[in-house]
């Protein structure tokens, strides 16, 4: 139970004390992978071995960290801990502003920060035509939603603060724009990694969306996917998308008015998804 109320907490203090989100940018990261690669010589060793002396140390201080204040203090230590753990794995921004701000710059007819907003949502480059546009929002949602939330909540309590953070911090260097052209093979080992370790976390996404929006429609996304693409991370975006943005069943957006109903009906069904993972993770801690 002390895991779910860990959860929670995280989750509010996340929506009641937004100045912390500014905390999480990992922004360290980039200055640690390119101290290692500076002793190491990263292109001589491979980029599985560089990414495993990558996330050995984190992965070694989180677990000491986390034995630590196992129980400590009647458990409140332990449950400070966790709470620091999620809150900072989570995002890095979060996602409900991020909707807000997209949907202000529509109501206000502001074309420069609508792009703007698009650009942190949407997966891919956003069309300037608002339509389309909307379209790829609501799509960046769904595998938002699976990436800065879900799939972190999951990890977290299967095996605890050292999954969590395992898997931001191979999401944020695989995503990393300051590591140059030299780190192309150990981002791409890493984006790999994210893949198969998001793997079921999107699979259980993809029926939370289904259950909480059109089912049938869903399911019909769901089976009729094919990728052409080889990466398993793109495998999984693409599902979550497609899914996704099917269980919104909505109509062709021709206006503004449309396009803000149906970014509401994304991020609706993201909250309620999140019901649904909640009631899941409930399920598996208790088992």
């Amino acid at each position: 139970m002390m895991i779910l109320f860990s959860i929670v907490i995280a989750l509010i203090l996340e929506r009641v004390l937004p100045q912390l989100v500014e905390l999480r940018r990992f922004n360290w990261l980039s200055e640690y992978t390119l101290w290692l690669a500076d002793i190491l010589n990263f292109q001589r060793i491979g980029a599985w071995l560089a990414s495993g002396i990558v996330l050995f140390p984190i992965i070694l201080l989180i677990w000491i960290l986390s034995g630590m204040f196992e129980n400590a203090l009647f458990g409140l230590f332990e449950l400070a801990f966790n709470v620091a753990v999620i809150f900072f794995c989570l995002g890095p921004r979060e996602l409900d502003t991020q909707v807000d701000q997209y949907l202000d710059a529509i109501d206000v007819g502001d074309a420069e920060q609508r792009f703007s907003s698009a650009s942190r949502l949407s997966t891919q480059p956003p069309s300037m035509e608002l339509s389309e546009q909307a379209v790829q929002v609501c799509k960046g949602i769904m595998v938002e939603a699976n990436t800065r939330l879900y799939s972190v909540l999951f990890w977290f309590v299967v095996f605890g603060p050292v999954a969590a953070v395992l898997l931001r911090v191979i999401e944020r260097l695989s995503q990393n724009q300051v590591l140059d052209e030299t780190f192309v093979e150990l981002k791409r080992a890493l984006s790999v990694l994210l893949g198969w370790i998001n793997w079921l976390p999107t699979r259980i996404s993809l029926f939370s969306y289904m259950v909480s929006g059109n089912f049938d429609d869903g399911m019909q996304a769901f089976r009729s996917e094919a990728s052409l693409s080889v990466d398993i991370n793109e495998q999984n975006n693409e599902l979550l998308q497609n899914v996704g943005y099917a269980a919104i069943a909505s109509r062709v957006i021709v206006n503004d008015a449309q396009a803000m109903e149906v970014v509401r009906k994304a991020r609706g069904l993201y909250l309620r998804s999140l019901m649904v993972w909640l009631f899941l993770l409930l399920l598996i801690s208790v088992l």
